[in-house]
């Protein structure tokens, strides 16, 4: 009996753990997404400390974006914070973009995350309406608690109809 009972407590024990684990991984993810909306929202209220305080400010971080024109990419944290004054300084207006992200895929390493996600962005400027797409991969580290990117990598998908009639 004694065993059986031991076999039982050590069953619940298991699915307690495994449960509070699992939990732990939403909760992780959910905080994941939050600081990527965090720093989206700072880009379009156009607050540098906001987009600043999304990055892990090192030398090693990255941030790249794939056009039809080829690679931009910004190397290390001096480069990415020139990156966010220039976007801050630029002359355009925040409010004829709305920008949506959706399917988030997270992959969690202890204390580092894999993020692939969607970017849908409806622009509409004097009376044109255009949509831009883009695949986003981001990189993010846990330190002292708080999730940080240190790689971001946007990939610009063009509007194509007739790529879009071909089954693959």
């Amino acid at each position: 009996m004694k065993k059986y009972l031991l076999a039982l407590f050590a069953c619940s024990l298991l699915a307690v753990v495994c449960c509070q684990d699992e939990s732990g991984i939403e909760k992780e993810k959910k905080a994941i997404i939050a600081v990527i909306e965090a720093e989206k929202l700072a880009y379009y209220t156009q607050d540098l400390a906001g987009m600043d305080n999304s990055w892990v400010q090192e030398p090693t971080s990255r941030k790249m974006f794939l056009t039809s024109h080829g690679i931009t990419e910004s190397v290390g944290w001096d480069d990415i914070h020139q990156n966010h004054i220039e976007a801050i300084e630029r002359d355009w207006d925040v409010h004829i973009e709305t920008v949506q992200y959706t399917n988030y895929s997270i992959n969690l390493y202890w204390n580092t995350a894999l993020v692939i996600h969607d970017s849908h962005h409806e622009i509409t400027d004097h009376g044109n309406e255009s949509i831009l797409n883009m695949k986003r991969i981001l990189h993010l580290v846990k330190l002292d608690e708080e999730w940080k990117i240190d790689l971001m990598s946007m990939y610009f998908m063009p509007h194509n109809p007739l790529v879009d009639e071909i089954e693959m």
